[in-house]
């Protein structure tokens, strides 16, 4: 078996938007929703999904769940991540801080 290689090709948010994201275990843990960019360096920091009905990240439409892009294996017809790092998902209010 070929391991997966981690993309560094330019992916389009329409590419992006909607694909299956699993665990290299075999989870299916959502779908993309939306990406985070970072200000200073303009690259992928994280991606917004919205969790399936297995997924261990819990749902919530209060809340934005970030996926880290460093934890991303692969980016094929799905996008692949480390399951063994799926604590690193940050789990973020979308209610404004007052």
């Amino acid at each position: 078996m070929i391991a997966p290689t981690k993309p560094e090709a330019k992916v389009s948010f329409k590419k992006l938007y909607g694909k299956s994201v699993v665990g290299d275990m075999g989870s299916i843990i959502g779908n993309i929703i939306d990406v985070v960019f970072d200000e200073n360096t303009g690259k992928l920091s994280h991606f917004d999904i919205e969790p399936s009905e297995q997924s261990p990240i819990p749902p919530s439409n209060d809340c934005y769940k970030l996926i880290p892009y460093r934890i991303v294996l692969a980016v094929r017809d799905v996008v692949v991540i480390d399951e063994s790092k799926i604590t690193n998902v940050k789990i973020v209010s979308k209610k404004p801080i007052q």
